[in-house]
């Protein structure tokens, strides 16, 4: 009997690793997609029912194509040498993964109607990510500085 019940936690304990490895390596292909600033790569990662919920400015975009669209127009379209690299702890529950991280670059571009030139910033934010049995991701949270972006821009004192 007590074979059989170690063999049990023994087999649970192996799946729960293998979709964690699993999660954490599609995460990783993901953030790859992004420093290489590959656009097409980024969007190959997300199901086509994704969500991405952006809570500094309290939206959420449905769907491939517009989560696509919206999330590299906010990241990427005004910062050519954008950097996301994860930094600090790491948890996985399931199929989501909580990851800490820091985004940063170079803004060259308009924030509303006001052009900004040449201003180096670097933030701090978290995110969850799920993905589905099929490695795609079905939900993009993020959580992040915004003040902190925005003070760096030279918008806020």
């Amino acid at each position: 009997m007590k074979r059989i019940v170690l063999l049990l936690i023994f087999g649970f304990l192996s799946l729960s690793y293998g979709n964690n490895a699993k999660v954490e390596q599609v995460l990783n292909n993901y953030m790859d997609a992004w420093q290489e600033h590959n656009i097409t790569k980024i969007d190959s990662y997300y199901a086509d029912n994704v969500i991405w919920y952006d809570l500094p400015s309290g939206s959420t975009t449905k769907g491939k194509n517009a989560v696509t669209k919206a999330i590299t127009d906010a990241f990427m379209a005004y910062v050519p040498d954008m950097f996301w690299v994860k930094t600090g702890d790491l948890f996985v529950s399931g199929n989501t993964i909580t990851y800490e991280w820091t985004y940063g670059g170079t803004f060259n571009g308009l924030w509303g109607d006001k052009k900004i030139h040449n201003k180096k910033f670097n933030i701090k934010g978290i995110s969850t990510t799920t993905i589905d049995d099929q490695g795609k991701i079905i939900a993009q949270k993020d959580y992040y500085d915004l003040y902190g972006f925005m003070k760096q821009l030279g918008l806020v004192e």
